[in-house]
């Protein structure tokens, strides 16, 4: 009997120890778990009915109290939109879904008239035409051509027969490829949209493949973009039969040959890789990879964050730089003095000179002012280069706009109200802030393939995640949205400095950001009401830019939702591998087998695509690291364009106490980041 009382302690006693341990253990565990467990759960979504007001969400009741807090009657028509609060309704992101994908980019003064974007699609429209028939209904993410006669494109030549990789995605069914239309006009979805393997659209996608250089190179004035790119138009190997003309203080002024200056520019603009794109207007080679548009609550927004103040935290501003800063070839003149050193008239002189339309170009044998040439043959700007567009309030008047933080030449867009077969139209920036609403509606789509499959399956995301927690890769990259919405200085990452310099001349020209309340219509009433765009938070000032950019320019913290969907990586998309280069061991240690696929020259450069999981290995791993940099820098093109996959030096390999297996493991959870990680 006594001997059964001892068992009966000596198990309780062994019960009570055991359970001490778990909960010794439970306790002192539930840091890395419940962290683990964050890093694998769904991001929130955009909430409908709720409101935006300048970024800041607020519920219905907190919008309500705050437009009674200004002092007016939430019950009264347009009151929220008195004091800039949008609402976010379903309503609201399918018009931004039309816009985005239907709706064209540019002026057509521009874009058309200028550049001729049309009339160098319309070179190789038979061909477009043929290699569509040839699918016979069928999908494809990159429609080939086969030319039909010779082309040639500054220095380089195509010949008669031979095919060509447009990057074009084309879906089933369909007669025309994703954001191109037969009139010559193109929309942003030929860049953010793609097909899937079945055949149908994958919104906010990059097209990681496009072929834009080649697409703009068609243009038979494609040198209208000249400021977009490292070119000097009064470099004396330029001279031949330009023309003269006045320049803004009355002097005589010879302009660049114009098929030299055109081969010349078609050149340089032909070493961008696939993919890739360039928009500003700052003579500097910053070349950028097109990015996907995931973009709730992943501001500020752009490679450098410039866009980070206005409806959206910023995205409606980003809207509008494509459709106007970034957009409008010709009104970049009125800053050209500060932001490249040129005369504005020698500015809109090497613009028109050339251009696509004849009626446009500047006149034979007559020495003018390009500005007051442009005046005459089309008189009204509102109808010309700021067609859809808008002077911002207290911008000044165009053409002496003034930029501010929320628009860069000192232009809105927002068409006119009133035009009824125009899908942007409607009140003031209606069409920026429901493409903003759209993409901010969107999530990466599931990571499906059997390599994320199995990865979850045998525990490497989860101890991906883990290693991610070990590496602080969450110090900047923070769960929900893998980003902490900062800007941060290019001395903190290293990176080229190329995209980084990009907005500093504007420094000291920036006047205080306003827009026009949402509630009045287009063309805005003279006694229309006027808003100071908050910038508390973003910068010192209203006319200073943003927090990180000074002195020397920086680049925001990436977000890494949809990061499987958007190699190659970095801010320049440097840091590229082709698939095949690399062979894995079942230790996740790894060879280089084929040196040729190291790089965007083994890859984008020409025209191969760039391998998710090869390519975070290189951005992960310093020795490799260091062969893609390498292969970058002996590629003279790519030096020209300022990509060489540098800085973010933040390594997860033996070099910072590593092994290659839980290098493999955070990769593997890298690329499960859809937009619910965790789950098969």
């Amino acid at each position: 009997m006594r001997w059964r009382k001892r068992f009966s302690l000596f198990g309780l006693l062994l019960v009570v120890s055991l359970t001490a341990v778990l909960l010794s253990t439970n306790l002192l565990a539930p840091k890395l778990t419940l962290a683990t467990e964050a890093l694998l759960q769904p991001a929130p979504t955009q909430p409908l009915g709720y409101y935006d007001y300048f970024g800041k969400l607020l519920t219905p009741q907190a919008a309500e109290k705050l437009v009674r807090k200004k002092g007016l009657d939430p019950s009264a028509p347009g009151a929220f939109e008195r004091i800039g609060a949008v609402q976010i309704t379903q309503q609201l992101i399918e018009a931004g879904d039309d816009i985005f994908l239907n709706r064209k980019v540019g002026d057509t003064l521009g874009i058309q008239g200028v550049l001729g974007f049309g009339t160098g699609l319309a070179r190789i429209q038979p061909e477009l035409i043929a290699a569509i028939q040839k699918l016979g209904g069928r999908p494809t993410t990159n429609l080939q051509l086969t030319l039909q006669q010779d082309l040639k494109l500054g220095s380089h030549f195509y010949a008669k027969g031979s095919t060509l990789d447009t990057g074009l995605d084309v879906l089933l069914g369909a007669t025309f490829p994703i954001g191109l239309k037969p009139d010559g006009n193109f929309t942003c979805a030929v860049c953010h949209d793609v097909t899937s393997q079945l055949g149908d659209r994958l919104k906010g996608v990059p097209n990681g493949d496009l072929n834009v250089r080649f697409l703009i190179a068609l243009a038979p004035n494609s040198t209208a973009g000249f400021a977009r790119l490292d070119l000097d138009p009064l470099d004396p190997k330029y001279q031949g039969n330009g023309k003269a003309i006045v320049d803004s203080r009355g002097n005589l002024v010879t302009l660049p040959d114009p098929q030299k200056f055109e081969d010349a520019f078609d050149d340089t603009l032909l070493d961008v890789p696939f993919g890739h794109f360039e928009s500003s207007p700052d003579e500097i080679n910053n070349t950028t990879q097109i990015p996907s548009v995931f973009t709730f609550k992943s501001g500020p927004y752009f490679f450098d964050g410039q866009f980070a103040i206005g409806p959206f935290a910023g995205l409606s501003a980003t809207g509008n730089g494509v459709h106007s800063s970034e957009g409008n070839l010709l009104a970049a003149a009125q800053l050209s003095t500060e932001t490249l050193g040129l005369d504005p008239e020698v500015y809109l002189g090497v613009v028109l000179q050339n251009a696509a339309d004849p009626r446009l170009r500047l006149p034979e044998g007559v020495r003018v002012k390009p500005s007051e040439w442009l005046r005459q043959v089309a008189p009204d700007p509102r109808q010309a280069e700021l067609e859809d567009q808008i002077p911002a309030p207290g911008a000044g008047t165009y053409p002496n706009l003034r930029p501010s933080l929320f628009t860069y030449n000192g232009a809105i867009f927002s068409p006119d109200s009133f035009v009824q077969d125009d899908i942007a139209s409607g009140p003031f920036l209606f069409a920026d802030n429901a493409m903003a609403a759209f993409q901010n509606s969107l999530v990466p789509p599931p990571n499906r393939t059997q390599e994320n499959i199995t990865a979850l399956g045998n525990g490497s995301v989860r101890r991906g995640a883990q290693v991610f927690q070990r590496a602080n890769c969450a110090t900047c990259h923070a769960p929900p949205f893998f980003t902490d919405n900062k800007i941060h200085p290019l001395k903190e990452l290293g990176n080229n400095s190329a995209r980084a310099r990009s907005r500093l001349a504007l420094k000291d020209v920036l006047v205080p950001p306003k827009i026009y309340t949402l509630n009045n219509p287009v063309p805005v009433p003279a006694n229309a009401e006027v808003l100071d765009v908050p910038t508390e938070g973003i910068s010192d000032s209203p006319t200073t830019l943003p927090k990180g950019f000074l002195p020397d320019g920086g680049y925001k913290t990436l977000s890494l939702r949809g990061v499987y969907l958007s190699a190659p990586y970095l801010h320049d998309g440097g840091v590229a591998v082709r698939a095949g280069s690399l062979k894995i061991q079942s230790n996740g240690s790894f060879t280089v087998v084929d040196r040729t696929g190291l790089g965007l020259t083994g890859t984008l450069s020409i025209g191969q695509s760039a391998d998710s999981a090869s390519s975070l290995r290189a951005l992960l791993d310093r020795q490799l690291r260091s062969q893609v940099i390498a292969a970058n820098q002996a590629n003279p093109a790519l030096v020209r364009s300022n990509l060489d996959g540098t800085g973010h030096e933040f390594y997860v390999d033996k070099t910072t106490g590593f092994t290659p297996a839980q290098q493999t493991d955070l990769i593997n959870f890298l690329l499960a980041l859809d937009d619910d990680p965790g789950r098969f």
